[in-house]
């Protein structure tokens, strides 16, 4: 057996160099064979990168193989058809969250998925391995906080121009993307309330595109009640100004609080400290890549069991549909129906 997964990263766009960043700050045991974007020049800084060969396709570059597997990071209308070309291929496959932007595509390439049950397929949903998601995850089921009896999670972040530079990028094309930042983003901060709180049953929620260039919407003001019956807010902005720091989740309980500060610390609220204490060692959210790819890896080579299964990446996806109907309807709109 291989001590490293030779892949092939399919979309080298910037998300793939953030993974590239992580494979390289980890150690993770990856070997980068192909480079797959019908951008040439995105094929060609990876694989100057990486020393890997460049192709425009992911069907030309299986006509030349030499990989076992696929990272794929493509606009998130095209998850379905990649997806399932590289698990018919036999590879094994991490694909970018969303799972896909409708249901009915989702089922697809879990079909896909089944049929290739000798392969690995995850979905790279990093918040699942953020630390501090994981050390509130810890503190919620150890009981510092007593019962949970809220929570928010805020995302208000800047256009950075990696993601949404250039003349059209495809994030801001409602089409491309499946909606706005509640489907692409606000996926990382929805993943971890579902890990402390459970299943989402209902949502109320309103959106605005304050940002003139996105399609979709760029607010969303969302409340979500779990079928515990816990309360939880949700708030994601695309900001087109400097905005001011605040914690990026709280979570409420009935001795005590917890927050993810942007810096990196979880913060335990038990009134023995005015300012709060820092719980856990410093983490940050890149090194949920680095924890997300060393999972992958594991499972090609080892046959271990990723953190979450890719069906598990509907969960998010079904909010944010929810969270569509109901800025439509003006109600609550169930999640599981």
């Amino acid at each position: 057996m291989s001590d490293s997964v030779r892949i092939a990263v399919v979309g080298c766009g910037a998300i793939a160099h953030w993974h590239l960043d992580a494979i390289e700050r980890a150690g993770v045991p990856m070997t980068v064979v192909a480079a797959v974007d019908p951008a040439p020049a995105n094929a060609a800084r990876v694989a100057e990168r990486t020393g890997a060969a460049p192709y425009v396709s992911l069907d030309e570059a299986l006509t030349v193989g030499g990989f076992d597997a696929a990272v794929v990071a493509v606009p998130h209308d095209r998850h379905e058809e990649v997806a399932t070309v590289a698990l018919r291929a036999g590879l094994h496959v991490l694909l970018e969250k969303p799972l896909a932007p409708t249901l009915d595509a989702c089922d697809r390439i879990l079909d896909a998925a089944a049929r290739s049950s000798q392969r690995v397929f995850m979905v790279a949903e990093n918040a699942q391995y953020w630390p501090e998601v994981v050390t509130v995850r810890a503190l919620v089921e150890e009981g510092a906080i007593g019962e949970v009896v809220t929570a928010r999670a805020a995302t208000f972040f800047p256009a950075l121009g990696d993601f949404y530079g250039g003349d059209s990028p495809w994030r801001f094309d409602r089409a491309a993307a499946g909606g706005g930042v509640v489907i692409d983003t606000g996926s990382h901060w929805l993943r971890p309330l579902r890990m402390w709180l459970g299943e989402v049953d209902e949502v109320v929620a309103a959106l605005g595109r304050p940002h003139p260039r996105m399609e979709g919407e760029s607010l969303c003001r969302a409340l979500l009640r779990f079928r515990s019956g816990t309360i939880a807010v949700f708030d994601a902005m695309l900001t087109t100004g400097a905005i001011a720091p605040q914690p990026l989740f709280t979570v409420t309980g009935t001795t005590g609080e917890l927050t993810v500060e942007g810096s990196g610390w979880v913060k335990l609220w038990d009134g023995r400290d005015w300012k709060g204490q820092k719980v856990g060692a410093r983490g940050g959210y890149l090194q949920s890549y680095e924890a997300e790819l060393t999972d992958f890896a594991s499972a090609v080579l080892h046959g271990t069991t990723p953190a979450a299964p890719a069906e598990y990446a509907l969960g998010e996806l079904r909010i944010a549909l929810a969270t569509y109907r109901s800025a439509a309807s003006g109600r609550w709109e169930k999640v599981w129906e």
